[in-house]
């Protein structure tokens, strides 16, 4: 019972055996902590597996009722918006926390995406909303339709996806009274503060027990992440990978790690001869369509979680007796 109960705490706290950590992952300082901020792309400590489904469903879940709570409240208690009947909490809103608190790493939840996918949203679905103010009632389908289609061409072409937005350019081509209240300030108000709000509440939150976002600006693969510190824009290949010794301490051949060896070379090697060490942005930008260098990131950080398995495997049955079947299956 002591053996499933231990278990039990260990799946829900995610701490596999006596070593790794892969539960909440706190800042280690809140340098650290604001230099998560600055994204992924940039950020010089280790980044952990992610927390296990439990915990980061509760989580997300706690931090996605949180920033809805903020939006609410502002629509509840601003006096302007009281006084003028102004709308602040939109739907649209509901559907990018489930993104930027539920699946932060996704290109689909950075900064980037939300901000500008809701703006040529709202922009477009209000100049349909105007395009066809004075149409015939039997033409009021056209404007939502066209504003959810030109709106996702529009942010095919800027690289910008954002599923919410759909929502938003939706809401503006409809004719509905919150709209026509804004007018052509829909762009500005409500749309834009609250993307601005739904980032910053995932730039505080999220940063607690993971890295958000993973880029601001400039897009890049995110298996591109190393998953050691790097120094002098080089990345430094995890300790558990390093090229193992041929002989152990005995002078026995050491199988342990030498299947591992092989994953030890690491993009920055192949990069030397190409690519200056001292520009570390340049090198990101310059690897970032390489799919080989992509899948060789993958690959090491997977394996680190191998080895933390086995060994919390490996310690799980040391003091248990070896089990040898010494009967021989041709004597009956």
């Amino acid at each position: 019972m002591n053996f499933v109960f231990r278990r039990l705490l260990e799946w829900v706290r995610g701490l596999p055996g006596k070593r790794g950590h892969r539960g909440l992952w706190l800042p280690r300082s809140p340098a650290d902590y604001l230099q998560r901020m600055r994204g992924a792309q940039h950020y010089r400590g280790e980044i952990a597996p992610p927390p296990p489904v439990l915990v980061w469903s509760i989580y997300s879940g706690f931090t996605s009722f949180i920033s809805i709570m903020v939006l609410t409240l502002i629509h509840k208690y601003g006096a302007a918006i009281k006084d003028h009947h102004l709308p602040f909490a939109i739907a649209p809103a509901g559907a990018s926390a489930v993104l930027i608190f539920a699946v932060p790493a996704s290109p689909l939840a950075q900064p980037r995406n939300v901000i500008f996918g809701h703006m040529i949203a709202a922009l477009m679905g209000t100049f349909m909303h105007a395009l066809f103010k004075h149409v015939a009632e039997s033409f009021r389908w056209m404007p939502g339709s066209l504003a959810v289609g030109i709106s996702i061409g529009l942010m095919g072409l800027t690289n910008c996806y954002h599923p919410p937005a759909g929502a938003t350019a939706l809401l503006g081509g409809y004719f509905s009274p919150d709209i026509e209240a804004v007018g052509w300030w829909f762009p500005l108000y409500p749309v834009l503060p609250v993307s601005l709000i739904m980032v910053a509440i995932g730039l505080i939150l999220n940063n607690i027990c993971r890295v958000y976002p993973i880029y601001w600006f400039t897009p890049v693969h995110v298996h591109k992440m190393h998953a050691e510190p790097t120094h002098h824009g080089e990345p430094k290949t995890p300790g558990s990978l390093r090229a193992a010794p041929t002989a152990g301490a005995a002078g026995e051949p050491r199988a342990q790690g030498s299947s591992l060896s092989l994953v030890s070379t690491t993009s920055s090697q192949r990069r030397s001869s190409g690519s200056s060490a001292s520009n570390p942005e340049a090198e990101v930008n310059d690897a970032a369509g390489n799919e080989l260098d992509a899948e060789m990131a993958w690959l090491r950080t997977r394996v680190r979680e191998l080895e933390r398995e086995l060994e919390a495997h490996r310690l799980h049955h040391a003091n248990e007796p070896l089990r040898c079947n010494t009967a021989r299956p041709d004597i009956a």
